[in-house]
Formats: structure tokens, C-alpha cells, sequence
């Protein structure tokens, strides 16, 4: 009887990364169900959950962990942990760079997932003018990737394997919906970076909606304008001290995305009510950046004591809201920031797999 494909087995073509002995294939949701690993109705139960079209993913692997042979990929028995790294708004997977693949570099036996979340590029809404803010929140967001991950066997599983989550802005903010108790079997981990968690920052709010309904209201002007309107005011904000290569990839997510996804999660985060799930915050770091102008740092610190929070959990680095990645007029703050971040994403990781 021949053995059922898993998830892992439907990739793209295999590409070795920068970093010695890592390699990565991308993944759709569309390309499980045309390989039978997922049932059409699986995947519409999902559609109709999330309302996405599809999701796009790319995994990560260290040579050993995962064999790849015969145009074909298989799991190991036993992968140590999954971390999973979420992109913020107007984002996608390439907005990290090549931090996934460092990770990899320090730590063994782990696979590493990077979505494209919410939206956004390569993982589409079906009708983006046919529905409300409420599917593009940051709880929206956290609650599509927990079935996607329970679909794909990484969540229910049998093996319980530990889970890492790292989310930048928007999806920093994700976090804070995660239905731990729904998933008490694993070991969870959360690492969020400039979370865009506004519900103590009325400013910043107002900021978020009001720059939301401007992208809903320029659908009538045309995509140049719209670009030539509103780029300057998000590249200025958002990514003022990221590299060229994340400046552009938000230029590009910017121009393929429907307006309607790009106006609703960027209202959506001005709009952000009080997670539901947990009191407790284990696992769960926070990593700011001194100068960010999106998440400001005071409203943040307070914001996070009134969660519970503690000094330990918490951890302010040198930067803007790209501190992680080092563009040509933040490389002296953004290069240690950058190494920090890596070194708190590789703690939570050996927490959540060897405690």
C-alpha cells in the first residue's frame, strides 16, 4: 500500500539558501488539495473560515533534518520544533530576509515555516469587496494560521511538537490572539516585534484609521495615484530604515494587493479590542524599538504591565520599526538590533524544544 503523501512532498523546486546546509521549497494550500494531501473540502471549510483564496508558504530545512532526494522532501520522525515567522501589513514572506535561514544556521532539527498572512500577496482573499474589517484583524490573522497549521498536521498532531511564532507588527499584534488553550498539547513559544497592539495608544489609533479609510476612499483614483498618494506616507512610517530589498518588496506587495485588504488591516489594527485568550504570558517575549513612530514605546510599556507582563519578557533594541533589518542609513543601529533579534528568536526556541 503506497504510503500517503505528506505536505512536504508538494513543493516547488527545492533552492538552496545563502546559509551552508539550509534549503527551502515555497507551498500553496491550492497545490495540497490538487496532490490529495489536503480534501477539496477540507480546503472550503477553510476558505469559508478565513475567506482567504489561498495561502502560500515557504518552508525551511537544515540538510539532515529534512531529506530531500528524488525531487521529493520528507520529514523526519521527529522535528525538534516548527517556528513559524509572521509578516506585517502590506508585507510578505520576504520581508525577513534571510533571518529564518539563520536561524537554522544556530539551531538544529528544526523546520521553519514563513507565510504570506492576512491578504496579502501570494495568499489572496477570495472577494476583497465583499466583506468587513472584522476577517482582516490581527485576531483574524492569528486564527488563519492556526488552521492552516492544524490542517497541515503541525497543530493535533500526534507528536506535539513545540511551536515558536515570530510576528512583526500587525502580525506582533496576532500574537496576542493565539487560542493557547485550545493547543495545551504543545509547547508554545511567541516572540513579537513592534507589535501594532494600539489599544493604549490613542494617537497611534487615530493614525491606523485614519490612513485606513484614506486607501478606502482613493479606490475611484487610479493605482499610479493611489501609489504616488500614499507610498511616500507608508514608506516614511513603515520602513524608513529597512534595506532596499524589504523597501522594495512592500512597494511590490503594495501594488498587487487589492485596496480593499490594504484599507481594511491597515483599519483594522486602530481598531483592536482586548485579546481574549489567557492571563498568563509564558513564552511569550516582546522586542521594541526605540524609535519606532508606528508602536510607540511608552504606550506599549504600559500597555504590556497591564497585561501582566513582566521586565524579563520585555526588551527595548536601537531602531524603528525595521530594527531587524539593516538599511543603508539605520546600519548602526539596525546591525546589532538585528543580531539581537536573532539571538532572542534562538532563546524561545530552545525554551519551547529543550525545557
Amino acid at each position: 500500500m503506497a504510503k500517503k503523501k505528506q505536505w512536504i512532498d508538494i513543493s516547488s523546486q527545492v533552492r538552496a539558501e545563502v546559509e551552508p546546509g539550509v534549503y527551502s521549497a515555497s507551498y500553496t494550500m491550492r497545490k495540497m488539495v490538487k496532490g490529495g494531501v489536503i480534501s477539496a473540502q477540507e480546503f472550503k471549510k477553510f476558505q469559508k473560515k478565513t475567506l482567504l483564496d489561498n495561502l502560500y508558504w515557504r518552508a525551511y530545512w537544515r540538510r539532515g533534518d529534512v531529506i530531500a532526494a528524488g525531487g521529493r522532501t520528507h520529514l523526519p520522525r521527529k522535528v525538534g520544533a516548527v517556528v513559524v515567522f509572521m509578516h506585517g501589513w502590506d508585507g510578505s514572506g520576504e520581508i525577513w530576509e534571510n533571518l529564518p535561514a539563520r536561524v537554522l544556521g544556530k539551531e538544529q532539527n528544526l523546520l521553519i515555516l514563513v507565510p504570506d498572512v492576512n491578504g496579502f500577496l501570494r495568499s489572496p482573499f477570495q472577494q476583497p469587496d465583499e466583506f468587513g474589517f472584522k476577517h482582516c484583524t490581527p485576531a483574524a490573522d492569528m486564527r488563519a494560521i492556526e488552521l492552516w497549521l492544524e490542517l497541515i498536521g503541525i497543530f493535533g498532531g500526534r507528536r506535539h511538537t513545540p511551536v515558536v511564532f515570530v510576528g512583526h507588527s500587525m502580525s506582533g499584534a496576532a500574537l496576542f490572539y493565539l487560542n493557547k488553550n485550545r493547543w495545551q498539547q504543545h509547547r508554545i513559544g511567541r516572540v513579537a516585534l513592534a507589535p501594532a497592539l494600539l489599544m493604549n495608544d490613542a494617537l497611534r489609533k487615530s493614525f491606523y484609521r485614519t490612513l485606513g479609510l484614506g486607501i478606502f476612499a482613493s479606490q475611484k483614483l487610479s493605482l499610479e495615484q493611489i501609489t504616488n498618494k500614499l507610498s511616500p506616507v507608508i514608506i516614511n512610517q513603515l520602513i524608513s530604515g529597512a534595506s532596499k530589498s524589504v523597501q522594495a518588496t512592500h512597494k511590490r506587495v503594495f501594488k498587487a494587493t487589492a485596496k480593499e485588504t490594504l484599507s481594511y488591516t491597515f483599519y483594522a489594527m486602530g481598531r483592536v479590542k482586548q485579546p481574549r485568550h489567557g492571563k498568563k504570558w509564558e513564552d511569550f517575549m516582546v522586542i521594541l524599538g526605540h524609535d519606532d513612530r508606528l508602536v510607540g514605546i511608552s504606550p506599549m510599556l504600559t500597555l504590556l504591565a497591564k497585561f501582566g507582563f513582566g521586565s524579563r519578557q520585555i526588551r527595548a533594541v536601537l531602531g524603528d520599526h525595521y530594527f531587524f533589518s539593516v538599511g543603508q542609513h539605520s546600519r548602526g543601529l539596525h546591525q546589532e538590533s538585528r543580531e539581537i533579534t536573532l539571538e532572542e528568536i534562538c532563546r524561545m526556541v530552545k525554551a519551547c524544544r529543550d525545557g
